[in-house]
């Protein structure tokens, strides 16, 4: 799949019917700008103009792929001292002026674990059975980019080697984010709502076999489909997963909910739609969100048939010690400040009973839009709307057709029988 057929179209005829004050300016993806020492894409910034502020989407893949956004004047700008990001330090990240709102996510590992009484969920498995990989022992490269005018920008990152080592052509983890102008959905199974003030990010685990238990220089598996995988024989991939927010943390912890469909029209076979919000977009306020549908894709074509479940650890417990989060772009830009803001941690691991393990299918896909201000509602098409109206409307107009012949005929013969008395 290319990114031209992977990312977020909007219908032009449609455009005309969105609101001049609702769209962003989005800009071309700017890469490690400024930095003349960078291989990997350490940061990658989109702005999206509005007619009030600026939301900068800011993208890294050095050691602890991460993902947010900052709210800010029309005139602020970013600054990077690279020298000091490139050492760890915090803070290298600023603008201007302070951001009005700040919003994202960071994975500092993959988990491999041993799932033997297959419940695809990573709760309950031992120590013993679990592989920790940290995300900086990945290198990163940008496959490709993508700028339609003020409708989106877009980013494919793929790995490129792993514990310094090249990864065979089969094997890595590509990730793909766009960022918006304009409001629409994804072309792009699960068709996740997008809006000027949200993000898309899409993550494959593709024939992502690694001999972890090897001490040797050897790290790859020689075979993709060696079994069983890294020593274990019912082998499932999870994800530990940072969310934060530049929200000052009190009691009010960031919260999931569950929400349900009769329609599957956009995402067939799914239901469902699950949504992490912050405390300020709970008041109501313009807090940051995540939104997605609980269905992994295991194969490139992304049938509902050969699908799985993403399970999200929700006890959201706050960050409570800086290293996880050190080597991600929120130590960054928020340092030691992190600690003290509204932050969540969970884990997110990926299968369901029966699915036949990841060693099934070698391909897993997880899909989640990130966001300023309230979820997108979820609501019935034009189309369907139609046709409802239709199923409906055609038998009620027979109904009433019917009536008012039965009631003419009657009237005629009532006619005639005076006409004959």
């Amino acid at each position: 799949m290319t990114l031209r057929e992977a990312v977020l179209v909007f219908p032009i005829c449609l455009l005309s019917m969105v609101a001049a004050d609702s769209s962003r300016n989005v800009s071309p993806p700017a890469i490690n700008s400024g930095c003349t020492s960078c291989s990997e894409p350490w940061v990658v910034h989109i702005k999206a103009d509005g007619k009030n502020d600026t939301i900068h989407h800011i993208w890294g893949m050095h050691a602890a792929p991460s993902f947010l956004f900052a709210t800010t004047d029309l005139s602020s700008e970013l600054k990077i001292n690279w020298k000091k990001l490139q050492a760890g330090e915090e803070k290298s990240i600023q603008f201007d002026s302070p951001p009005n709102y700040i919003f994202g996510f960071t994975i500092p590992n993959l988990i491999l674990f041993n799932d033997l009484n297959d419940t695809g969920k990573l709760d309950g498995i031992p120590a013993k059975d679990r592989q920790v990989v940290s995300m900086s022992e990945f290198e990163w490269e940008v496959q490709e980019t993508f700028n339609d005018s003020t409708r989106e920008a877009a980013v494919i990152f793929k790995t490129s080697k792993f514990r310094g080592e090249l990864l065979p052509n089969d094997t890595h983890i590509n990730i793909q984010m766009a960022a918006y102008g304009v409001d629409g959905r994804s072309t792009v199974l699960p068709h996740l709502i997008r809006t000027p003030e949200s993000a898309q990010f899409d993550m494959v685990l593709d024939h992502l076999f690694l001999n972890l238990n090897s001490t040797e220089d050897l790290t790859l598996e020689k075979k993709p489909d060696y079994y069983p995988m890294s020593g274990f024989a019912k082998p499932r991939w999870a994800l530990d997963v940072i969310l934060f927010s530049a929200e000052i943390a009190d009691e009010k912890k960031m919260q999931i909910s569950k929400q349900k469909s009769l329609d599957d029209e956009n995402t067939p076979g799914v239901f469902h739609l699950d949504e992490i919000t912050t405390p300020l977009t709970e008041s109501g306020g313009q807090g940051g969100y995540l939104q997605w549908r609980p269905v992994s894709y295991l194969t490139s074509d992304r049938d509902i048939n050969f699908s799985t479940f993403p399970n999200i650890n929700e006890s959201f417990p706050f960050l409570k010690n800086i290293t996880l989060a050190k080597s991600s772009l929120a130590y960054a830009l928020l340092g030691e400040d992190l600690l003290t803001r509204v932050t969540a941690t969970t884990t997110v691991a990926f299968g369901q009973p029966k699915d036949n393990f990841y060693t099934g299918s070698n391909y897993t896909t997880w899909t989640v839009a990130m966001g300023q201000g309230s979820p997108p509602i979820e609501t019935f098409s034009t189309m369907v709307i139609i046709v409802i109206s239709l199923g409906v409307g055609i038998p009620v107009l027979m109904f009433l057709i019917g009536g008012i012949v039965i009631a003419s005929r009657r009237c005629r013969q009532s006619s005639d029988q005076l006409l004959l008395n």
